[in-house]
């Protein structure tokens, strides 16, 4: 078979999985699998299940009439159910359906959508995070009333509805469901006790304008119909796991407020002493997955799970541009189960001493495998018949010396059908965030540019995830300083060691924190032929009050500023400041719904460099928010990677 290079229509056959889920004799493995729909303009979802470690087959499968998702399952501890959320109907529901198929039942009818879910140990009981309306109602459909401080969510817009928890009694199909919660209260990670007799969830603080809005654990008596405060959080918490012996609740989290760059961590709340602790104060890193990628659809598990006895956890960690599985006892100490440094695990599961989890590698997109007693299988191959017709450019990793003698990690894919002899092009990749990460992953994107002819450069700089926390809080306070040099360094670094870089044809493009940097970059230099700046930020004045997380976010991300009393400062960061400076021909790619990075810091950034005589192009995409590039409609996911490569075409 003649092998080409990779296109951007191939995101019509890409394949992602996600979501393992080990049934509770560790025989069978239940996962999701996402595709994608040229005709529908969309993405469907369906589960697959493994017996005993064989190949998958599909155990629900595409509409075809209109894209469906069936994701996140969960079995019954008896393992004759595996339940999932479902928007086959009109409305996100929850279904089951027996491992060995059949037609799948539906659970739930609520009026509203489910949201997530729990099922009870016994099976009897499910308690379900609904989404209801409960905004002030007017006698004008056109005129919308905001009195609450955060009122806008990306992917939402205004926020007109709000979670409930309701308990629904399966073995009697006729009693009404008991709300839990009251309308307009903030509340998820709702799950059952170990003895189903009361239900843990986070919750936000009563008047959170006044008292902040970090969530703190409760527990809803089954037996008193009592809800309880046991833990008042400080910062962020998620992920809730009691253990199976009923003394603890586990959680994710730190207690550094709402924004931080401190670890999350594994906490304790001890049910019997009524205390609550950090018990991965030993690990230097952040509990999770921060790797981003354009070619993941994983809704994910919980970044860590319970062995049978209760007396450790296994959990997923972020270490430079790969992953790790690690176990941490209730004593804090720590050992490695699976270090994967070339490859990103994006969720996993484990019973016993087995494992399963989806992994992705620089080359392919992630997959399902099993691994016990150190020996890795894979299960899955999904997209195996595109790749075995494609000529992949395989990112070699790097390591340079930044600014104070850091070290920092980078990655460079040169074109698949490379010439040394001739000089080659470069573009420079810069990841949102800040307190993201790139890594050992495949990205359509990159390997798009790379077939185009293009060199492409990425790094980590300071404010990454992969290093610790002293690494992500140095851009803190510093945006676009020496973050930006350790970007501009490893670009530097690559132009050296790779010498058919040409040195005269560099290009430069990221998105959100990226595309903050893309602009502050070109008013710093005019070395790059042309620009790419998408969902970017401009001015992070007016973005505190327009963005859904602006003066939050903002104010603790550039050293704890005030609009106040720091407007000079926040301007000193803010690219716009420095407009005049800016030479290099710029393209800007916003959605007209981002409201994390809302289009009017696209449009000031337009009006200002088009005011000064910068060749510039605005490319407004309608009905996509932040997420465009990640989960957009496919047709504009395409549009935008064609306009990218237009425009560097176009300089280059």
């Amino acid at each position: 078979m003649t092998k080409r290079t990779i296109t951007t229509k191939d995101l019509y056959s890409f394949k992602y999985s996600g979501s393992p889920r080990f049934s509770p004799d560790g025989n069978h493995i239940v996962y999701v699998v996402t595709t994608t729909s040229e005709e529908k303009n969309g993405y469907s979802s369906s589960l697959y299940l493994s017996l005993k470690q064989q190949r998958p087959i599909a155990l629900t499968r595409p509409y075809a009439d209109r894209n469906i998702q069936d994701h996140s399952p969960f079995w019954s501890k008896d393992g004759k159910w595996i339940y999932f959320l479902s928007d086959r109907d009109e409305n996100q529901q929850v279904w089951r359906i027996a491992p060995s198929g059949g037609e799948a039942e539906k659970v739930t009818t609520f009026e509203h959508s489910v949201q997530n879910f729990a099922l009870s140990h016994d099976g009897h009981k499910l308690v379900c995070q609904l989404s209801i309306p409960h905004e002030e109602k007017t006698d004008n459909d056109d005129v919308t009333i905001v009195t609450q401080l955060r009122y806008l969510a990306n992917g939402t817009g205004i926020i007109r509805k709000s979670p409930q928890l309701f308990l629904l009694q399966l073995t009697k199909p006729t009693e009404k469901p008991k709300a839990l919660t009251k309308v307009g209260e903030r509340l998820h990670s709702a799950i059952f006790s170990a003895d189903d007799n009361a239900i843990f969830y986070c919750k936000g603080k009563s008047n959170p304008e006044k008292h902040d809005y970090p969530y703190s654990l409760y527990e809803y008596d089954l037996l008193t119909d009592q809800e309880n405060t046991l833990y008042d959080g400080k910062g962020s918490i998620y992920n809730v796991q009691p253990s199976p012996d009923g003394q603890y609740v586990a959680f994710c989290g730190h207690d550094d407020g709402e924004v931080s760059p401190q670890n999350n961590g594994i906490w304790l709340y001890s049910l019997t002493k009524r205390t609550c602790s950090c018990i991965t104060q030993e690990e230097k890193f952040s509990i999770g997955q921060y790797i981003s990628t354009d070619a993941r659809f994983d809704k994910g598990n919980p970044d860590f799970v319970w062995n049978a006895k209760s007396d450790s956890l296994t959990y997923l960690v972020t270490v430079h541009g790969g992953t790790s599985l690690r176990t941490v006892d209730l004593h804090g100490r720590i050992r490695s189960n699976y270090e994967s440094p070339d490859e990103v695990i994006t969720s996993f599961d484990r019973v016993g001493s087995a494992f399963t989890f989806i992994a992705e590698t620089r080359t392919t997109i992630g997959d399902l495998y099993f691994l016990k007693d150190h020996h890795k299988s894979q299960l899955s191959d999904h997209n195996k018949p595109l790749f075995d017709q494609l000529i992949i450019s395989e990112p070699k990793a790097f390591h340079y010396k930044s600014e104070d003698n850091w070290e920092i990690d980078g990655w460079m894919i040169s074109p698949p059908l490379l010439d040394k002899n001739k000089k080659v092009p470069v573009v420079l990749e810069i990841h949102g965030g800040p307190a993201s990460a790139y890594g050992n992953t495949f990205s359509h994107e990159f390997q798009c540019l790379a077939s185009e002819g293009y060199a492409v450069v990425y790094t980590n700089p300071r404010g990454s995830q992969g290093r610790g926390s002293e690494f992500t809080s140095a851009c803190y306070g510093d945006w676009g300083k020496k973050d930006r040099l350790d970007i501009l360094n490893g670009l530097d670094y690559a132009l050296e060691h790779f010498s058919w870089c040409d040195r005269e044809k560099l290009f430069v493009t990221g998105g959100s924190y990226g595309g903050f940097m893309t602009n502050t970059i070109i008013g710093q230099t005019s070395r790059f032929k042309a620009a790419v700046t998408q969902r970017c930020i401009s001015n992070l004045y007016s973005f505190f009050g327009t963005s859904d997380i602006g003066y939050y976010f903002g104010s603790r991300e550039l050293g704890n500023v005030d609009l106040w009393e720091d407007e000079d400062k926040i301007m000193s960061f803010s690219p716009i400041r420095y407009a005049k400076q800016v030479t290099t021909p710029t393209c800007i790619i916003h959605s007209e719904e981002d409201y994390r990075c809302p289009i009017e810091q696209a449009e000031q950034w337009y009006v200002a460099l088009k005011r000064l005589g910068v060749e510039t192009r605005f490319v407004r995409i309608k009905g996509e928010n932040h997420e465009l590039s990640r989960s957009g409609k496919p047709k504009n996911r395409i549009s935008r990677l064609h306009e990218i490569i237009n425009w560097f075409n176009r300089y280059a």
